[in-house]
C-alpha cells in the first residue's frame, strides 16, 4: 500500500518578501517606525504663519522633501510623508502629485464625502503591514503653502488617481493628529502583509 510522505508546506513568495524587507531596511534611517518612539502618537504643533517663511521652517521643509525623495528612490514607493514621521513635530506634510511635490501646512478638513471607499493602505511607519481601510471618497480642506498663503483643496476627482490622492491627504493629516492607519482597523484580523508581487496591481477600491 502506497502512502504519501509528509513534507513541510513552506510560505509562498519568499523572494518577494525578502526583497520587501530589504527595502524597509534600506530606509530605516529615514522614517520613524511604530513602537520605537512615542513621537508618532503625539499631535503635531501648528506652525505659526509668521514662521513659515523663516530659515528654520524652510530648513525643515527641505529636510522632509529630501527624506521623501530618498525614500521614493530607494523603494519605488511613497505618495506622502508627514513631518512627524522624520521626527519633526510640526503640522506639515509633503504630498506627491503628478505635477509637483505639494507642501501642506496646518491642514484642516472642512468637508467629507458620505461615500466610503475601502482600499488596502500601507504606511511608511508600519511597513510591511497593510490595512484594508474605509475612508471618505474625498475630502475638502484648507491649508497654508510654503509662502504662508491660504489654499483650499476641493477636487473630487473620481478616477483611481484622484481617489488615491484624496486618501493620501487623509492619511497624512491623521499623522499630524498622532493617528496611524493601523489604529483605525476594526479588527486585527484584517491586517495583512504585502506578500506577493502583484498585490497592488490587483488592488481595487470597494464602496462600503
Amino acid at each position: 500500500m502506497n502512502s504519501k510522505i509528509w513534507v513541510p508546506s513552506k510560505p509562498p513568495f519568499s523572494t518577494h518578501k525578502s526583497n520587501m524587507f530589504k527595502k524597509a531596511g534600506n530606509v530605516s534611517h529615514l522614517v520613524y517606525q511604530i513602537g520605537e518612539s512615542d513621537i508618532l502618537r503625539k499631535s503635531s504643533v501648528e506652525v505659526l504663519v509668521n514662521n513659515i517663511t523663516k530659515p528654520e521652517m524652510k530648513k525643515k521643509i527641505k529636510y522632509l522633501k529630501s527624506c521623501f525623495l530618498k525614500y521614493r528612490k530607494l523603494t519605488g514607493m511613497g505618495r506622502g510623508m508627514a513631518a512627524v514621521q522624520v521626527g519633526i513635530c510640526d503640522k506639515f506634510a509633503i504630498i506627491y502629485t503628478p505635477e509637483k511635490l505639494l507642501t501642506i501646512i496646518n491642514p484642516k478638513i472642512t468637508k467629507r464625502s458620505k461615500k466610503l471607499l475601502k482600499y488596502p493602505e500601507m504606511c511608511m511607519s508600519a511597513v510591511p503591514i497593510i490595512v484594508p481601510l474605509a475612508r471618505p471618497a474625498w475630502v475638502e480642506f484648507k491649508y497654508l503653502d510654503e509662502s504662508g498663503v491660504l489654499n483650499k483643496w476641493t477636487t473630487k476627482d473620481d478616477t483611481e488617481q484622484g481617489r488615491i490622492l484624496n486618501r493620501v491627504f487623509q492619511h497624512e493629516i491623521d499623522h499630524m493628529e498622532g493617528i496611524i492607519n493601523v489604529d483605525l482597523v476594526q479588527s486585527p484580523k484584517e491586517l495583512i502583509l504585502e506578500s506577493y508581487p502583484s498585490f497592488y496591481k490587483n488592488a481595487k477600491f470597494e464602496e462600503v
